[in-house]
């Protein structure tokens, strides 16, 4: 594939398209390389070497990083956001011969320091040449393991590193070098301390996720280069031995950026554990400049109260070694608070949750240290209305302020079932105007989702009532094998708890019933005959017990296909009236959500008699297989009613006809249009 000629001339033109343009026609050319690459003679896609004795390397595009399939897994598209470019090269000790596919050729091996410049170390090979007693070594005696840093990381290294390896007479290139044979692939230890041969010197190994592996946070590029007399690693940075002379706290307390986190080691009392040598750890240090973000009450609270402190400083402390290079897309780390953060690489650097790595990889005897740009707040020292910002509830969260509940919300100690954003939104649209003109009931509804006291999900249970701020209201509760469920909304969600709430984050609005079973009866004319029915037996008090039922009420014209003859005898027993009213309540809440799609859900109802709940085709829930209900799950004050089209068969009843003559309990018993 050729680039079209008016892309080079926008490109030549320069302006605002460069970029574009740059990135464009480099993919097309890698896109190119990869199909002759990938690509055999038959046009599909090849996942073997073109020919024998052939490596992967992945390139990032953009960068000058290059994975090679021994360190990073085979899988990865993009690394960092970056995408990636796969070809092909000689695998180490061999090389190509004119006129044969692949790499033919095996190269016979060489000591360490033949072997360096061979891989093209060509800095490291000289520093070593010239350094007497290192040269003999890396030539004559081993088994020795090198980690030697390529030309760029010398070009890169800072100007006292290189003042001092250019130095004939320092030993900083002798600590890139460990006794004995060290093969990284055969190694399955993930953290491995070893000594290099100059003054005892500790070299920290770490290996991580897709295959990287670092030594001192300085990222392993090459591995297992074999030599006669050892083994040699291409690294991405010069190490020294001063960097893991010092402690965590020593690294903290030597930088004037952190002095406000140093107030907080103080305060915690957790400074003791930045100097533990014994233990290993990422810290994730805040600036001055991140604490200056924080509200000012809660940046009082972290620098004089020890438990916030406390808090505080252990959701910046990870367990583990985690050097920047050990991110190629995104891990998750584990906090000493026993937390979770997700730790990102992205195009423009790396994140840890919300906060920026504006500075990475200072490596300690006990650990490592990153700086951020942001304080990472654990929940726990958080208000509620800011940790339903963090959980992105703000819909609710304002409408809550407008309603004047802010004391409630971030100083009570409450429970709150939220909705979530959409969920809100999916409100109509007349009855959110309607409730901003009345703020009462607008309190009221926002009320109805406050909870008193703490609420953990595992404390809530089935068939019962919770009390809400919203007075006499109360949620229903109900359990079924789908999950947790509040009036008709489902949790969504594992709670979060902050310092004054918990926090449970539903899926629809909790609306407080205004009406009991009697109320919808009798606003309901075409449930005339079943209402005068229910109301006879005086049931609402015994129905208000808060626990919940669910009333199947059958239309007129349900009451209208049976025989009036055998109706008439019903009516005028009150005991049989009980019984057949009984047949249509069941003493538990059955919402439309618990039915499964495809099966039935089967309860007795107050009499006895089996009711099976079953969901049709087009969504509708149908009962004992021939009534249809004209309606979803309506929610009543004392739990929820149904609307159907067929007067329930019982077997208090057995000789109930329709006019037609069908005995009701019989399969033949249908709709009847």
């Amino acid at each position: 594939m050729k680039a079209p000629s008016y892309l080079w001339d926008i490109l030549a033109s320069g302006g605002v398209w460069y970029n574009v343009c740059v990135l464009f026609l480099s993919l097309m050319q890698h896109t190119n390389a990869q199909r002759r690459s990938y690509y055999g003679r038959r046009g599909h896609m090849s996942s073997t070497a073109p020919g024998p004795n052939m490596c992967r390397v992945l390139e990032v595009i953009g960068t000058r990083q290059k994975f090679f399939t021994s360190c990073v897994a085979k899988h990865l598209n993009v690394i960092c956001e970056r995408p990636t470019h796969v070809r092909w090269e000689c695998c180490p000790g061999f090389r190509k011969k004119r006129g044969k596919q692949g790499c033919t050729e095996e190269k016979p091996l060489g000591n360490l320091l033949d072997t360096a410049h061979e891989l093209n170390l060509n800095q490291f090979h000289s520093y070593a040449k010239g350094h007497d007693t290192l040269s003999n070594e890396l030539k004559s005696h081993g088994p020795y393991t090198i980690f030697g840093p390529s030309d760029e990381a010398f070009r890169n290294a800072p100007e006292d590193i290189k003042r001092e390896i250019s130095d004939t007479n320092s030993t900083l290139l002798m600590y890139h070098v460990a006794p004995g044979r060290l093969n990284i692939s055969l190694q399955r230890q993930r953290n491995l301390e070893f000594v290099s041969i100059v003054n005892g010197g500790i070299i920290r190994l770490n290996k991580y996720a897709y295959g990287v592996s670092t030594v001192n946070c300085a990222r392993i590029i090459r591995r297992d280069q074999l030599a006669t007399n050892g083994v040699l690693h291409t690294i991405d940075k010069v190490i020294s031995p001063k960097d893991l002379n010092v402690t965590l706290a020593e690294r903290v307390f030597s930088d004037e950026r952190f002095s406000q986190f140093q107030l907080a080691l103080y305060v915690s009392g957790m400074l003791k554990t930045l100097k533990q040598r014994r233990r290993s750890i990422t810290v994730l240090a805040p600036t001055d400049a991140a604490f200056a973000k924080l509200p000012k009450d809660v940046l009082d609270r972290i620098l004089s109260d020890a438990s916030t402190a406390e808090k505080v400083v252990r959701r910046h402390i990870v367990k583990g070694v985690t050097c920047a290079d050990a991110v190629v897309v995104s891990m998750g780390l584990k906090t000493l608070d026993g937390d979770r953060l997700l730790f990102r690489c992205k195009k423009n650097g790396l994140r840890v949750n919300k906060a920026n790595v504006i500075s990475q990889d200072k490596v300690a005897y006990n650990g490592v240290l990153h700086s951020i740009d942001t304080v990472l707040l654990p929940d726990s020292v958080k208000k509620a209305s800011e940790l339903m910002h963090d959980m992105r509830l703000d819909k609710f969260l304002k409408l809550a302020r407008e309603a004047g509940l802010n004391d409630t919300i971030d100083n009570e100690d409450i429970t709150l079932f939220t909705p979530s954003n959409k969920a809100i939104e999916r409100l109509p649209a007349p009855y959110l105007a309607a409730l901003s003109k009345e703020p009462l009931k607008m309190k009221r509804m926002l009320k109805y989702h406050i909870a008193n006291g703490r609420l953990s999900e595992s404390s809530l249970v089935g068939d019962t009532s919770l009390a809400t701020k919203a007075g006499k209201d109360k949620i229903k509760v109900n359990i079924y094998r789908n999950g947790i469920r509040l009036d008709k909304a489902a949790l969504r969600s594992y709670p979060r708890q902050c310092r004054n709430a918990i926090i449970h984050e539903i899926d629809k609005v909790l609306i407080p019933p205004e009406e009991t079973f009697e109320d919808i009866l009798t606003n309901d004319t075409d449930l005339s005959t079943f209402a005068s029915l229910y109301k006879s037996l005086r049931l609402e008090d015994e129905l208000s017990d808060g626990t919940g039922y669910t009333l199947i009420a059958p239309t007129n014209r349900a009451f209208e296909r049976l025989d009036p003859r055998s109706w008439r005898k019903v009516t005028g027993d009150p005991e049989r009236i009980k019984q057949y009213v009984h047949r249509h309540i069941i003493n538990r809440m059955v919402l439309k959500c618990s039915v499964p799609e495809k099966g039935v859900y089967g309860i007795n109802s107050r009499q006895g008699d089996e009711t099976e709940f079953s969901i049709d085709t087009i969504d509708r829930v149908v009962i004992n297989k021939h009534s249809n209900c004209k309606s979803d799950d309506m929610l009543a004050a004392n739990g929820v009613l149904y609307k159907v089209d067929h007067v329930l068969p019982c077997s208090c009843e057995r000789t109930m006809r329709t006019k037609r003559g069908q005995y009701i309990n019989s399969h033949r018993y249908r709709r009847l249009g």
